[in-house]
């Protein structure tokens, strides 16, 4: 499909703007879930998104992984077969197979196919699979954005995720202050920090100290006028992924606000005096965070 044919189709979608979206694919595990992620990230209040398939079977885990990285979270989502889905009220199908047969869907609904390629496809490795999932959900998030050109849609299409510069300690340190959360020892040797930026503005960074092993996961921060939009999950699932790929054991962290929200992404919490002696001697453990702060820890290997 040209980027003309998917663009006159998202200009139509627009226009046309449908009370109930349906997304098909055969298995219904990676494309047309994260489709329905994205899409319901996007739409306005009062729009169903739903998604479906012919032969059901589960949410693919890379799916999740490529959602988290834009702060959505699929984890309640659960794989349909397009018999549970009634026509009535449905007003636009769109079919996502490109090697398969699309679903067959009954009704009056407008009919789109965008075919992308099943991201989960045989033959390739952990890390190309993967990749193929982000370059799926890039597509659908291209699109859908376009259908749904939401105030937050055109903020986090602004969001530049980098590697932090030595120019950027600055900002971070700033940031960090604002929010009262420990600044004083950013910039150390062992440190890493991912920093996204809207504009020339800083949105957000977190940081990784590499603790022998493991390493710590620290300052975590969002600018206050950008909170709510999924950038702090965003950066947070990134720097997941940057720690897997460098081959840490685990992650620890100190919080004195957000434990739940790191429970949701997958820590528990752990004694304080549980974490490895490497961790325990970071500034952070040592001297920056208040005894009362709860430590959390997420097994990566």
């Amino acid at each position: 499909m040209s980027d003309g044919t998917w663009q006159a189709e998202a200009a139509e979608l627009r226009a046309l703007a449908p009370k109930h979206l349906l997304f098909l694919c055969v298995a219904n595990s990676a494309r047309s879930q994260m489709a329905e992620g994205i899409a319901r990230a996007l739409a306005p209040a009062g729009v169903t998104v739903s998604s479906a398939g012919s032969r059901p079977s589960s949410v693919n885990p890379l799916a999740i992984r490529a959602l988290d990285e834009l702060g959505l979270d699929l984890r309640g989502h659960s794989s349909k077969s397009v018999d549970t889905i009634s026509p009535a009220g449905v007003e636009v199908v769109i079919t996502l197979c490109a090697e398969e047969e699309c679903p067959v869907f009954l009704g009056k609904a407008r009919r789109i196919h965008w075919g992308l390629p099943d991201p989960g496809g045989a033959g390739l490795s952990d890390g190309q699979r993967l990749q193929s999932f982000r370059e799926v959900r890039d597509q659908l998030r291209e699109r859908l954005s376009a259908v749904f050109p939401s105030a937050t849609a055109a903020a986090a299409a602004r969001y530049h995720y980098l590697a932090a510069a030595p120019g950027d300690l600055p900002d971070i340190r700033s940031l960090l202050a604002a929010l009262e959360l420990p600044s004083q020892d950013v910039g150390g040797p062992a440190q890493a920090f991912l920093v996204a930026r809207e504009g020339g503005s800083l949105a957000g960074c977190v940081g990784l100290e590499r603790c022998g092993d493991d390493a710590l996961l620290r300052s975590l921060a969002v600018a206050p006028r950008l909170q709510g939009v999924g950038l702090g999950r965003a950066l947070h699932a990134q720097a997941v992924e940057s720690a897997r790929a460098q081959g840490v054991r685990a992650l620890y962290l100190l919080t004195t606000t957000a434990a739940p929200f790191f429970e949701r992404a997958g820590f528990e919490r752990v004694e304080r005096t549980a974490a490895p002696p490497a961790v325990a001697a970071s500034p952070e453990f040592s001297a920056l965070c208040p005894a009362s702060a709860v430590c959390m820890r997420l097994a990566l290997r």
